[in-house]
C-alpha cells in the first residue's frame, strides 16, 4: 500500500518537474528576448549619441572656425581703421602747421583798409548809362548782355598804396540809377556822401539811327533849371569834386568826332549853360562820345581819379595807366580831331 501511495507522489513529482522545466524554458527564452531587444536598444542609443556627438564636435567646430574669421576680420578692420585715423591725424597736423605759417605770414604784412569813393550815374532810360559805366569802370565788360536796372553798383580798385604798416585800398563805388527812377538817385545825393556825379544824356533813343530831336527835347525838360538844383544842393557839393554831363551816341551824327561834338553840344547848349551856372561851387566837365564803340569814355576814368583822387593815392601802376590813357582835354569834350566815327551797327541797343 505504501509502496503505491509512494510511487503516485514519484509520479506526480515527475510529472512537475516537467512542467516546471518546460515553464522555466519558456520563462529563459522570454528574458533572453527582452535582453537581445534592450542591447539592441543600448546599440540604437549608443549609435544615436555617437552620432550627436559627432554632429556636435563638427558644428562646434565650423562655429570655431567662423569666430576667427570674424575675429581676423574684426581685428583687420580695425588695423584699417587705425591707419586711416592716423592718417587724417598727420594731414591734420600738416593743415594746422599750413595755417599757422600763413596766419604768421600775414602777420608779418601790413594791414589792408579801404577807401571809398562814390560816383554816382543817372539819366533817362535806354541813354545807355549801364554801358558807359561799366565801359570805365570795367572795360573788358561784354556790353551784349547788360539788362535795364533800378540800380546796381559796381566797383573799380583804383590804387593801393603801401605805408610802414598799412597798405591801403582806393576804390570807386559806382551807382548806377535807371533812368525811371531819378528821384531815388536825388534821395542818395542827399543821404550819401557823392564824390562825382554822371549825368549821360543822349542823341536818340533805343536801336535809333539818326538823331531824334523830340528825344532831346525831353531829356532837356527832365534836367531843367529848377531839376538841377536838386544836384547842387550844399550837402552834396560839400564832398562831390566834379559833375560830369556825357552826351551819349555821338555816332548817330555823321561827320568827323568834331563835328559830331559841336553838334551835340549846340543841342544840348541849353542843359550846359544851366550846369555851368554851378561852376562856382563844383567842376563842371563836358565830354561827347560813344558807349558802344567806347569813344571818349576811357576819358571819364582819368578824370574822376583827377578831379576825386587825392595825389598821395596815386601808385605807379595807377600813374602808368594814365600815362597810357593819356589825360582828358581839358577845357572841351572829348572829341578833337581823328577819324571818323563807325557806322551805326543794326538793331544794337546804345
Amino acid at each position: 500500500m505504501w509502496e503505491i501511495v509512494i510511487f503516485i507522489l514519484l509520479a506526480l513529482l515527475a510529472a512537475g518537474g516537467g512542467a516546471a522545466a518546460v515553464f522555466m524554458g519558456m520563462r529563459t527564452a522570454a528574458l533572453q528576448l527582452k535582453l537581445k531587444e534592450a542591447e539592441q536598444v543600448r546599440e540604437l542609443m549608443a549609435r544615436q549619441l555617437e552620432n550627436a556627438t559627432a554632429q556636435a564636435r563638427q558644428q562646434l567646430s565650423a562655429a570655431s572656425q567662423s569666430s576667427s574669421q570674424l575675429v581676423v576680420q574684426a581685428n583687420q578692420q580695425v588695423q584699417h581703421l587705425t591707419q586711416e585715423a592716423q592718417a587724417r591725424e598727420a594731414v591734420l597736423v600738416e593743415r594746422e602747421q599750413e595755417v599757422d605759417y600763413y596766419r604768421a605770414e600775414l602777420e608779418k604784412r601790413p594791414k589792408v583798409t579801404r577807401k571809398t569813393y562814390k560816383v554816382l550815374t543817372l539819366g533817362m532810360k535806354a541813354t545807355g548809362k549801364t554801358s558807359l559805366t561799366l565801359k570805365w569802370s570795367n572795360p573788358l565788360v561784354d556790353l551784349g548782355a547788360i539788362q535795364g536796372t533800378k540800380i546796381e553798383r559796381y566797383e573799380r580798385t583804383v590804387s593801393q598804396v603801401a605805408s610802414k604798416d598799412v597798405t591801403t585800398e582806393h576804390v570807386f563805388e559806382i551807382g548806377d540809377w535807371g533812368g525811371e527812377h531819378i528821384v531815388d538817385a536825388q534821395q542818395e545825393l542827399i543821404t550819401e556822401e557823392i564824390h562825382g556825379l554822371l549825368m549821360v544824356v543822349d542823341l536818340g533813343g533805343k536801336d535809333a539811327k539818326t538823331v531824334q530831336p523830340e528825344r532831346i527835347q525831353e531829356q532837356l525838360r527832365e534836367f531843367q533849371p529848377q531839376s538841377l538844383k536838386y544836384f547842387f544842393s550844399a550837402k552834396t557839393v560839400a564832398s562831390c569834386k566834379t559833375v560830369v554831363l556825357f552826351i551819349n551816341k555821338a555816332d548817330l551824327v555823321p561827320g568827323t568826332p568834331a563835328e559830331a561834338e559841336a553838334a551835340a553840344r549846340k543841342l544840348y547848349a541849353k542843359l550846359i549853360d544851366d550846369l555851368k551856372e554851378h561852376e562856382d561851387k563844383v567842376d563842371i566837365r563836358i565830354l561827347v562820345g560813344s558807349a558802344s564803340y567806347g569813344h571818349s569814355t576811357h576819358h571819364l576814368f582819368s578824370h574822376f581819379v583827377e578831379k576825386i583822387l587825392p595825389k598821395n593815392a596815386y601808385d605807379n601802376q595807377l600813374l602808368q595807366r594814365l600815362k597810357s590813357d593819356g589825360s582828358p582835354p581839358r577845357g572841351g569834350g572829348g572829341g578833337g580831331g581823328g577819324p571818323k566815327l563807325p557806322p551805326v551797327p543794326p538793331a544794337r541797343s546804345h
